[in-house]
């Protein structure tokens, strides 16, 4: 009986050890809290940000940069003909580094003829290309000091309506503690639930 006993008790003590450490090998493989830069905060102030039309008449609303959104409206001035607007920044020391940015996308126009997306020394790497479209995920890049970075809306025809770009900070990633918490929580709810179901079941009968 003793023995059996003591068998029981480190069962149960093994099991929570396995549980923690199935939690610690989780945690190995989160991400820590997030490093990404607070777009549009600190030296991504929106006063630092550079607006830029070229045969267009677009404009950028930074009314709630202060939260870590801008919505980048592009060119619509009738001309026919194509034009694009930027709006970038020089990166320094203070804000090189992983930025991250979440973004959606809003048109009148006929898909293809307007688009949006980012800058990167000069190379423009389009995100939308219709109404409606957004990220399913953050878009994440590093810049460096002396890099421009930005964002663009560009269009092909200038009529039909200006395509418009909003950027806005991803959610922030929860604290590694947090989530240990839950974690470890849940490999206690699994000890508890085994002994529970130990207690109750009834003893087989030995013949």
């Amino acid at each position: 009986m003793l023995s059996q006993i003591n068998s029981n008790k480190y069962r149960h003590i093994l099991s929570f050890g396995l549980a923690t450490s199935a939690t610690l090998g989780i945690m190995s493989t989160l991400p820590s809290k997030a490093t990404a830069a607070n777009l549009f905060n600190g030296g991504y102030n929106a006063n630092n940000w550079t607006l830029t039309n070229t045969n267009a008449d677009g404009s950028v609303d930074t009314s709630n940069a202060a939260i870590g959104t801008i919505i980048l409206t592009g060119g619509d001035n009738g001309s026919n003909s194509s034009g694009i607007t930027d709006w970038t920044i020089l990166i320094n020391q203070s804000t090189s580094g992983n930025i991250s940015f979440n973004w959606s996308y809003f048109t009148l126009d006929t898909p293809g003829f307007d688009s949006a997306g980012y800058l990167l020394n000069g190379n423009y790497t389009p995100l939308a290309v219709k109404d409606g479209d957004h990220s399913t995920n953050p878009v994440s890049l590093n810049v460096s000091n002396g890099d421009i970075f930005g964002f663009r809306v560009q269009t092909s025809s200038n009529s039909d309506g200006a395509g418009v770009l909003t950027v806005y900070n991803p959610s922030p990633v929860p604290e590694p503690l947090t989530i240990l918490g839950s974690l470890t929580a849940a490999g206690f709810g699994i000890v508890l639930k085994r002994k529970r179901y130990s207690v109750s079941r009834p003893s087989e009968v030995h013949r």
